[in-house]
């Protein structure tokens, strides 16, 4: 239940992060260049110096780039793998790669425009890719083209029919669209692959949003009191039997960047108590905190940019 409640939060933005992971495996012409196991200064090395003392074709040494171009990415050196993408798109334009990671880079960087692009040209290459369509759907999503990314997202469960990331991406993005009845059948479906608290949580206010009584399906699926591991307290309010500031009270653990997350958690979800007791003002507030304050990896802070943008053309 943690793993798929962690998996679920950051499906929005870091899973192709961990996809990444998978494609660094790619063929590299020496053992220790883009071994995603290796240490990633060893790596690095080891590519550097098949780069510099290597004969090596073009194909081989674009493989090269891209594997270190990774290892970089990996320790958060993004304009050291941009360059290294750079040489290896120069290299091998057909090597479809180094688009999706430097997409990935790009992502990390708020470019957007750019990710798309490379998106694009790598499934241009890999048009079966289920991996490529989510991240492509994740900007499509940021930018607040909700149309492309319910489109990208219906590819995935194309793809895969027991997508997990397919139909809880897409039910967001009918969410955030307005459509809840289609996004609850997508959440519902969601909760069946994977139950969590977090696939019970967005179901009922995807239900509760198309004016489908959720209270007893969100105590059924989430099988709580209000109390216990997060986000138990949010099950609670939306039950009835706890109250916002108890929510926030809840919000504490003594590691400081979890409490940020927490802290961000519950101002998403109480402003949407807000939002479903039609009160603007205080829903817009914490809103914005989860905004301000939640990771950009997380489902909570794109939700809650969608859902300013919603308030706003009230």
């Amino acid at each position: 239940m943690v793993a798929v409640a962690t998996a679920l939060k950051r499906v929005a933005l870091t899973l192709a992060f961990v996809t990444a992971g998978a494609y660094a495996q790619a063929p590299a012409p020496a053992n220790q260049c883009g071994g995603v196991y290796a240490d990633p200064a060893v790596a690095i090395e080891a590519c550097s110096r098949v780069i510099e003392f290597g004969s090596l074709d073009k194909p081989d040494l674009a493989k090269a780039y891209y594997s270190r171009g990774t290892e970089w990415a990996r320790q958060a050196s993004y304009e050291r793998a941009l360059a290294d993408y750079d040489l290896a798109i120069q290299l091998d334009p057909d090597f479809p790669l180094p688009y999706y990671n430097r997409a990935l880079v790009l992502s990390n960087k708020g470019e957007s425009d750019r990710a798309i692009a490379d998106y694009d040209r790598a499934l241009k290459l890999r048009p079966n890719d289920s991996d490529g369509y989510i991240a492509r759907a994740v900007e499509w999503t940021v930018k607040g083209d909700y149309k492309r990314a319910i489109a990208d997202y219906e590819n995935v469960v194309r793809l895969v029919p027991d997508s997990l990331a397919g139909y809880f991406g897409r039910g967001r993005a009918r969410f955030y669209a307005g459509d809840f009845m289609s996004a609850a059948s997508d959440f519902y479906r969601s909760h069946q692959l994977a139950p969590s608290l977090y696939t019970a949580i967005w179901l009922f206010l995807a239900r509760k949003r198309a004016d489908i009584p959720g209270e007893k399906t969100l105590a059924d699926d989430a099988g709580t009191s209000g109390f216990g591991v997060w986000p138990a307290p949010v099950v609670g309010l939306y039950l009835g039997k706890s109250q916002p500031d108890a929510v926030m009270r809840s919000a504490t653990h003594p590691d400081a960047t979890r409490q940020r997350d927490l802290r961000c958690e519950a101002s998403f979800y109480v402003g949407h108590w807000h939002v479903l007791r039609g009160s603007p003002e205080p829903a817009a507030q914490l809103l914005r905190e989860a905004e301000a304050t939640c990771p950009s990896t997380f489902i909570e802070h794109e939700g809650a940019i969608a859902e300013l943008r919603r308030l706003s053309r009230r």
